[in-house]
């Protein structure tokens, strides 16, 4: 028999954060993070299969920092009139550096990121540009990190906020073996909903377990794991109304602008990104709400608490990809995927 999760709940909010906060890196996972939360091991194993029955969870495994790596990713945007949207999508989306592609209300209309290999990065953007034809194509990679922290849930059981992440200069590359990016390549994968998956990948991949452990601590602890973790489809948990929210700010501004807006439960992306006269805003942050009306209060908040006038909405209003990188999964001069 399945628990259905019951996410109205004290307790079943507090799990649902939790679970996407990230998971003990113990043997026993689920048995930790019950105890935290009042549950048992069971009851917390029945919650989670019930999270992907239902469709709420898109993956269990392990998000990396794509930097940290020695990839670099970008953040990209187009104007595509209406009717050639769709093909001008479809030209682009098969690449499997695109992780996600949207369409935004407003202009531009197109939105998408790419992630590669560091020296890939700009060849790879040349190369989708050309793809998507005669329309000029925005490069907007982030100048400094203020938050990432895909957490949904209630605001009134925010926990203390994910440290964070280091400005993408700070992060050094991590240099992996092999026998390492082998490790990379199944975590950014689906991990099974076990009692011990850690041991059970231990025994996958050749490793003890308690080996495998110290060295995903190891990771953690240099930025190059941020977390093993539940990634949700936020939609079905009600967050229907998405919007990217910009602003223009002032350089000498930025810094607390960036601070302050970080510090909100409802904003789980935050950027500062270059300006140009085509989109002249540089200070992003990414808002999800039940409502529109939710979330315009949310944008008014967020610019009355930085003393900041003038910002844009985009909402989101399709979603044609999203999906997690893949790392080391490029094809070498031979052909065969993974040479990294």
């Amino acid at each position: 028999m399945g628990m259905k999760t019951d996410l109205s709940s004290k307790q079943g909010r507090a799990l649902l954060i939790a679970l996407q906060r990230g998971i003990p890196l113990v043997r026993r996972p689920w048995a930790a993070m019950g105890q935290a939360v009042g549950m048992t091991e069971t009851e917390v194993l029945l919650g989670v299969r019930d999270l992907f029955t239902r469709g709420v969870a898109r993956r269990f495994g392990a998000v990396f920092d794509a930097r940290s790596l020695g990839y670099e990713s970008t953040l990209c945007a187009a104007g595509v009139p209406a009717g050639e949207l769709e093909a001008a999508v479809a030209r682009i989306v098969s690449n499997p550096g695109i992780t996600h592609c949207y369409e935004r209300e407003g202009h531009p209309n197109l939105w998408f990121t790419l992630t590669a290999i560091a020296e890939m990065l700009r060849p790879e953007l040349e190369r989708v540009t050309a793809a998507l034809g005669a329309f000029d194509v925005l490069d907007l990679p982030a100048l400094r990190k203020f938050k990432i922290e895909a957490v949904f849930g209630s605001s009134e059981d925010s926990q203390a906020p994910l440290p964070r992440a280091p400005s993408p200069a700070l992060l050094p590359v991590v240099p992996l073996a092999e026998r390492e990016r082998q490790i990379v390549r199944r975590l950014q994968a689906s991990i099974e909903v076990t009692g011990d998956p850690f041991g059970l990948l231990a025994r996958e991949l050749g490793y003890g377990a308690t080996e495998l452990l110290e060295l995903l601590k190891r990771w953690e602890q240099d930025g190059v794991i941020r977390r093993i973790a539940l990634v949700l489809r936020h939609r079905q948990l009600g967050f229907a109304a998405n919007s990217m929210c910009v602003w223009a700010v002032a350089p000498d501004r930025m810094e607390a602008a960036g601070e302050c807006m970080a510090q909100s439960p409802h904003v789980t992306h935050c950027y500062e990104r270059p300006s140009s006269v085509a989109f002249p805003f540089n200070l992003y942050a990414m808002v999800h709400a039940k409502t529109r009306e939710e979330a315009v209060g949310i944008f008014e908040q967020l610019g009355s608490e930085a003393g900041l006038a003038d910002g844009r909405m985009l909402w989101s209003a399709r979603e044609f990809k999203k999906s997690s990188p893949v790392f080391f999964s490029e094809p070498s001069a031979l052909g065969e995927p993974g040479s990294g």
